[in-house]
């Protein structure tokens, strides 16, 4: 494929391309470079507006599917998941439910909406929640069947995990999880490691954490009453440094967590889906399955306060024509540079802040931390950095990258924007 189709059609970053060419002229004759997975579309689709967790009247939200889905639409939603609880006292993963789910698909042709459900995720009596998402051909097939056995109180995760991965096997049809506000009501932030290497074991179709809750209108932040609050409107889980996420990317786990939806109930204490909160998934095609692709592939980031409107992540490296992007794996030698380019289009949001970017991974010492951080002035949309030696981390075989957008506000929580991690390995 010639390299300038791969480009993305929103923005025309030839610079980009000529470096990694540049990198890579004279180093062909030498394998010190691969890609161990790909993701072909990042760098030619556009990415798709998207909420995946809101309610409607069908569990405990005050709006009927139709008004929900014409509230992500007015919002700037492309893609929106209907989430409601799965409780069995719930009409969620019911005929009705699906009958209204459908109809408004056919009522807003062109719109991508998922009838999912909300889990409570065994044992904890509902204090731990997942978002299901099938592709939309399978939802009226298993989701009312998996909410009868696994709803249970002597159900296990272990057993509904199961489930899923046995009607749900090609990896086409895998299920999407997705472990919800994670540190909401912990007691400890450690039991999130235990939680989802735990549930990974069982079952891949858990593809990370929702990095910020919803409800970030209402105080406290995302209904975090408990031992642990918000950080910048983003779950501690994902946004402390050396954190949880970082600690399951440090062993080598691809985990993602760029996620920040709206967890909509009623307008009250919710912005409405895509309205502050938006992740901006890259679909493997324009299909609702080519969404749950892109999902499961880590290839989609996530903003507040809409600061940005587009963002593009990538890695060049000597021996690779196309740079890399989040969600995919290399493996290089460890002496060879590593070139970092962080280029952004700013949001209604920004367009007249200033906006600090981070570059965050464990490729230079071997342990997470803050690895380079700049300031963008207003105008400014474009930084790059250069790691000339990798290190790997804990798992003693890869490190990883990735990057997280500040707009600092003043007196208040900074509105922020995460992409999922780039893998490197070593050798």
């Amino acid at each position: 494929m010639h390299v300038s189709s791969r480009i993305n059609p929103i923005f025309r970053w030839p610079a980009i391309f000529a470096t990694s060419l540049l990198l890579l002229s004279g180093c062909l004759q030498q394998q010190d470079a691969e890609v161990l997975t790909e993701i072909p579309w990042t760098l030619i689709s556009r990415p798709l507006v998207m909420d995946t967790h809101t309610h409607t009247s069908f569990s405990d939200g005050k709006y009927s599917v139709e008004e929900v889905t014409q509230l992500a639409i007015d919002h700037g939603c492309e893609a929106l998941a209907i989430t409601d609880h799965s409780d069995l006292s719930e009409g969620a993963a019911t005929p009705g439910y699906f009958s209204s789910i459908d109809a408004a698909r056919k009522k807003h042709p062109g719109f991508f909406l998922f009838g999912g459900i909300e889990w409570n995720i065994p044992p904890y009596e509902g204090r731990e929640h997942v978002t299901v998402l099938l592709d939309p051909m399978l939802e009226a097939t298993l989701l009312g069947t998996f909410k009868q056995k696994f709803e249970q109180d002597t159900a296990t995760a272990d057993q509904g995990l199961e489930w899923l991965a046995n009607k749900t096997g090609k990896a086409d049809d895998r299920a999407v999880l997705i472990y919800n506000h994670p540190a909401r009501k912990d007691d400890d932030l450690d039991e999130n490691i235990q939680d989802i290497l735990r549930w990974r074991e069982s079952n891949l179709q858990f593809i990370g954490f929702e990095g910020a809750p919803g409800h970030q209108r209402k105080i406290p932040t995302g209904s975090y009453r408990g031992r642990f609050q918000t950080r910048d409107r983003w779950d501690p889980v994902t946004a402390e440094i050396g954190g949880v996420w970082d600690q399951l990317l440090d062993r080598g786990y691809n985990i993602w967590a760029a996620l920040a939806s709206s967890d909509f109930h009623n307008k009250d204490t919710d912005y409405a889906p895509c309205e502050f909160a938006r992740i901006h998934v890259y679909p493997e095609d324009r299909t609702a399955r080519g969404i749950l692709a892109g999902l499961r592939a880590g290839s989609f980031w996530a903003d507040h306060g809409r600061i940005l409107d587009d963002l593009l992540f990538t890695l060049s490296v000597p021996g690779l024509s196309l740079p890399v992007t989040p969600g995919e794996v290399i493996r290089v030698h460890a002496s060879l540079p590593l070139r970092f380019t962080v280029i952004l289009k700013r949001g209604t949001g920004a367009l007249e802040s200033k906006l600090i970017v981070e570059l965050i991974g464990n490729g230079r010492s071997g342990k997470p931390e803050l690895l380079f951080t700049k300031s963008l002035q207003p105008g400014q949309n474009r930084v790059d950095w250069t790691l000339t030696e990798l290190v790997a981390g804990s798992d003693s075989s890869s490190a990883y990258f990735r990057v997280r957008i500040r707009r600092p506000v003043e007196g208040g929580a900074d509105l922020m924007a995460y992409t999922n991690a780039i893998r490197v390995v070593t050798h």
